[in-house]
Order: C-alpha cells, then structure tokens, then sequence
C-alpha cells in the first residue's frame, strides 16, 4: 500500500503516513466523515493561531526558534501569520477610507498642513500600504542581522524572525487601531508615533529574548539596532 500524498510504501495498520503525516483514509467519504474532518481541521487551526499569539506575545523566542529549527506544525507559518495581519490591515484601511479619512486631522505637528491635498495624498498611498508594510520585513531583518544576532542567524532566517514579529505587532494593534478610526479619527495619527514605538519596543523585546547578550550588551547592541531601523524605516517611508 502506498500513501496517496507522497507514494511512500505504508503497512497496513499505519493511521499516519511516517514521511509526510497524512492521515491515512481507507473508507468512502460520509457525511459524519465530512463534518468530522472539518471540525478537526478548524480545532487545529485555532489551537496553532491562539498558541502562536500567546508564545508570540509571551514567549517569541519559541516560536522564531522553534520554526528555524524545524518545528513545523505546531506554530502558524510566517507566511500565513503574515497573510493574516495583511488581511486585517486592509480591513482596517477599507474603514479608514470609508468613515475616518475625512475626519482625520493631519496637521499633527502644527506645520499649517493643507488638510484636503494629504487626505487625498493618503488616500492614494493606501493602494501601496501592503507593499510598504513588506517592505519593512527587510529593514528590520537587516538590522537585526548587524545588530543582534548572537545565534548567527542568515539572512532568510532573519527574515523569517521579522516576519513573525512585524506581522505580530500588527495583529495585536488592530483592535486598537480599529476602535481609535471608528470612534477617534480625529486622534489616530496622534496616536501613529505612539504605534511606531510600541512595535520597536517589541521588536527589541521579541529579539532580546532570542538573542541573549548581557545586560550591558543588550543595552549597546539595542541602541545600534533602534539606529539601524530608523534609518531603514526612514527610507521606506521617503520611497
């Protein structure tokens, strides 16, 4: 007998494939087969999304180091927790362009900012909003790579890392983010520096915690990674 997945030779009295972890099915589909299946899928894709949230907001070392050293089933992907905040994000700008974009004040410096050309400024940057969040995975891995990487991680497992906390920060924020555009619009660009501090503190936090230095030279290599990322957040915003 041979699993349907990846053709491996199986014994008869296998439930699971031993290469690729299918569940091996020898009846026809029923309706109590079905509803089954589907219920055991969904309970396991809510255990593995609470599990990842909680370890990331927790305990991100677990899940960076557990996915870098092949743990694969027991965390969301980076890509599909990123999908996931992507998807959340655009639920959050729909409502912005919808209810908040005229209310918003943008003149949070006091410069005298025409409020009608950055409305309309903002508008059309949002069909790139995606783009430029990706953009950052980069600048934070790259940072990370100089800075604090006492692992010795590469480049493609630095992406993987920022990955998971970009896309973190943003799940964590979008209740707040969708509360301040629904019912203070006016307040939600006073609220962006606070935003971009809250996810350089858990940038460093998630890190740190990966990366384990003393104390003198967390403070240091902590210190050239907040240069490094605002550099790099500075030139994604000017592009």
């Amino acid at each position: 007998m041979k699993c349907k997945n990846c053709q491996a030779n199986l014994r008869t009295d296998f439930k699971y494939c031993p290469v690729c972890g299918a569940k091996i099915v020898f009846k026809r589909i029923t309706f109590r087969g079905l509803f089954t299946d589907i219920f055991e899928r969904i309970l396991n894709l809510e255990n593995n999304f609470f599990r990842t949230i909680g370890h990331l907001t927790v305990w991100p070392e677990k899940v960076i180091t557990g996915y870098i050293d092949g743990t694969r089933r027991k965390y969301l992907n980076p890509i599909n927790y990123l999908t996931l905040s992507l998807a959340l994000s655009g639920v959050l700008f729909y409502f912005m362009k919808r209810t908040a974009l005229d209310k918003m004040d943008f003149d949070v410096l006091g410069l005298g900012v025409n409020q009608e050309g950055t409305a309309k400024l903002m508008e059309a940057t949002m069909e790139y909003s995606n783009f430029v969040f990706i953009l950052y995975i980069p600048v934070i891995a790259i940072s990370g790579w100089l800075s604090l990487n006492k692992r010795s991680y590469n480049i493609p497992e630095y992406i993987v890392t920022a990955t998971y906390v970009l896309a973190h920060y943003s799940i964590l924020i979008f209740p707040i983010s969708l509360f301040m555009i629904l019912y203070n619009p006016e307040g939600y660009l006073n609220f962006s520096l606070i935003f971009i501090a809250v996810m350089l503190g858990y940038i460093l936090f998630a890190l740190i915690r990966t990366h384990r230095y003393s104390a003198g030279m967390n403070i240091v290599r902590s210190m050239l990674f907040v240069i490094l990322f605002i550099i790099g957040y500075l030139m994604v915003s000017i592009v």
